[in-house]
């Protein structure tokens, strides 16, 4: 029985190249469409006559279905064309997007978004391995930094230019354009050189674990979902935070996150990628844990901006540090199952932050809530790290050079 896998591009010599660029432009186009409508699944559904818990429900879905696919996602994006698979995963988003539209009922909207999540889990990762194997080898930690700045400024305007279109001319319109940045995302990508050469090999090939899981990852992993259970706090009850002690234009949190993000991602690209990982994920995580801490005790609007700044210091350098970091450590051939490895960590603290969140807030209030979460991602995150670091000294992982 015949196999084929795919052969990763002879390495670029310049980061912005090409192929580079385009695969940039299309995650800006791709992100916007998801920001767009990331706000109104929830309004949409009680539109629709859902309840609010079935409303919150319903905009989970998407999450979770892209959690269950990560793995399969992986697997496929390092044995399969990548550019192609971004393509057809984009293709499918955009038509998930667009029957949004055409919905009168719950049940279709759950069975679009769960199929939208599928899509958007091997979009994200086919992509992301794609552009791993299009930047040079010793600038993989600055290229993997600009790769998020797409993600960045679509989650900083994107919500708000969706919920002005929807309030405009309505969900129909706002769902039709997001699916139109999606699909010219997947059509920029017509232009990315097909680098992909198939290996003709004899006999069965057996699927293993390593092929869905990178073991070797798991530590960084479970960093990474420590660092999102803050998104997923935050996300949830800032806004009830600011209610509670009457702080006005709390989501003003969201925008200096966003600047500073923008401001900060290429500069730990290069340190990375001269430096290392140490240098920078410990004084990461003491940052977010500051900014957290900081945060559980704002009263005024100006201890809410310096804590965002401090938490988008402390995420926006350890988060995409770890992702280019695992894509380098073992090997750009398994980009694919390197990215989805932690991926899974971030889907999984965007998950249960929250529910957990919930039962510490009722019980002691938002102050020991964060104050809580501060606490663990500074203790836990080090401690992990640390043994990590420690794996890799003693030689548990050789693959990084």
């Amino acid at each position: 029985m015949q196999h084929s896998e795919p052969v990763l591009p002879t390495e670029p010599t310049t980061l912005w190249n090409r192929s580079f660029v385009i695969v940039l432009l299309t995650g800006i186009f791709t992100s916007m469409s998801s920001y767009m409508i990331l706000p109104l699944i929830s309004k949409y559904a009680i539109s629709l006559g859902a309840s609010l818990p079935l409303a919150g429900s319903i905009a989970s879905i998407m999450s979770i279905a892209a959690l269950i696919s990560r793995p399969f996602s992986g697997v496929v994006a390092d044995r399969f064309n990548r550019k192609h698979l971004t393509i057809w995963a984009t293709l499918l988003a955009a038509v998930a997007i667009a029957a949004c539209a055409f919905a009168d009922a719950i049940l279709p909207i759950v069975i679009i978004r769960t199929i939208h999540g599928f899509a958007f889990s091997l979009m994200t990762v086919s992509s992301m391995a794609l552009a791993s194997s299009l930047v040079p080898g010793d600038k993989l930690g600055e290229g993997m930094g600009y790769l998020g700045l797409g993600t960045i400024l679509a989650s900083a305007i994107g919500p708000g230019i969706g919920l002005m279109i929807s309030e405009q001319y309505g969900y129909s319109a706002c769902f039709l354009i997001s699916a139109g940045f999606m699909l010219i995302g997947a059509v920029a990508m017509l232009a990315v050189p097909n680098h992909y050469v198939p290996i003709k090999r004899q006999g069965r090939q057996r699927i293993r674990l390593k092929h869905f899981f990178a073991s070797e990852l798991t530590l960084y992993m479970l960093i990474l979902g420590l660092f999102s259970c803050g998104n997923g706090l935050i996300s949830t009850y800032l806004a009830l935070l600011g209610d509670e002690r009457g702080i006005a234009n709390i989501a003003l949190f969201f925008t200096a996150y966003s600047i500073m993000m923008v401001v900060i991602r290429p500069f730990v690209g290069v340190l990375l990628d001269k430096k290392g990982l140490s240098i920078i994920m410990y004084p990461a995580l003491a940052l977010a844990t500051l900014g957290m801490v900081l945060l559980g005790s704002a009263t005024t609007i100006w201890m809410v901006i310096i804590a965002s700044v401090l938490k988008a210091l402390g995420q926006g350098a350890g988060t995409p540090s770890i992702q280019a970091y695992s894509i380098k450590l073992i090997g750009k051939e398994r980009a694919g199952v390197a990215s989805s490895t932690c991926y899974i960590g971030q889907d999984i603290g965007n998950s249960i932050a929250p529910i957990i969140g919930g039962f510490v807030a009722v019980q002691y209030g938002y102050a020991q809530m964060f104050y809580g979460y501060a606490a663990i991602l500074l203790l836990l995150g080090t401690a992990l790290y640390a043994w990590q670091h420690h794996r890799e000294r003693s030689g548990s992982n050789s693959n990084i050079s």
